[in-house]
């Protein structure tokens, strides 16, 4: 997988300033992935999010190094480094989950995406796909998204999911929905688990 040229932040930037499609759910302007709140309690939220396709690459390392390695890869696929040339909105926020292979990093694609109506990506670590409807236990915090916080986040939703009767499934699923230039206070941070069904 190569490495971009781009700083990390200014991709980043750019990449949300790329944004365009206009919905009533809205982060800053740009459209977030649709959900649905069937609880709140705190800062904690039940949320059920509809099929939807993503842009998925998956990469080695650290966290931090992945994401900026990921994120940057992801963001040449949607400014038109694609078979056809296009380019696609950005959606916020961008999804991060560690996996057998490393971590794998996601944009949502626009509502109403299926993978056989994007371009091609032209390179093979750019993965289109679907994603089932699902139901997803969310813990908020601002602030920076350090390993700490993160870490301290997902005890907090297994200690919650445990006191509202719900068995999780993993591993995490981070969320991130601002630039590098937001002031951390600023900044919506998200850890969540995927709910089984009962």
């Amino acid at each position: 997988m190569r490495l971009s040229a781009f700083p990390t932040g200014l991709v980043l930037a750019a990449a949300l300033l790329a944004g365009g499609l206009a919905r009533a759910e809205t982060y800053r302007g740009y459209p977030e992935v649709p959900y649905s709140i069937e609880r709140q309690t705190g800062a904690f939220e039940l949320r059920r999010y509809p099929a939807r396709t993503i842009a998925e690459v998956v990469v080695d390392g650290t966290r931090f190094a992945a994401i900026n390695r990921g994120f940057s890869e992801l963001a040449h696929y949607i400014f038109g480094e694609n078979a056809a040339g296009e380019k696609i909105a950005m959606t916020v926020p961008v999804g991060q989950t560690r996996t057998d292979l490393g971590w794998a990093i996601r944009f949502t694609m626009p509502e109403g995406s299926a993978p056989e109506t994007l371009p091609e990506p032209t390179e093979s670590w750019v993965r289109l796909r679907r994603l089932p409807p699902e139901t997803l236990l969310v813990a908020r915090f601002s602030g920076r998204a350090t390993a700490e916080k993160l870490n301290a986040a997902g005890r907090e939703l297994v200690a919650e999911a445990r006191a509202q009767g719900l068995r999780l499934s993993g591993p995490a699923r981070l969320m991130f929905y601002d630039d590098p230039f937001t002031m951390p206070w600023n900044r919506r941070n998200e850890v969540a688990y995927p709910v089984v069904a009962r």
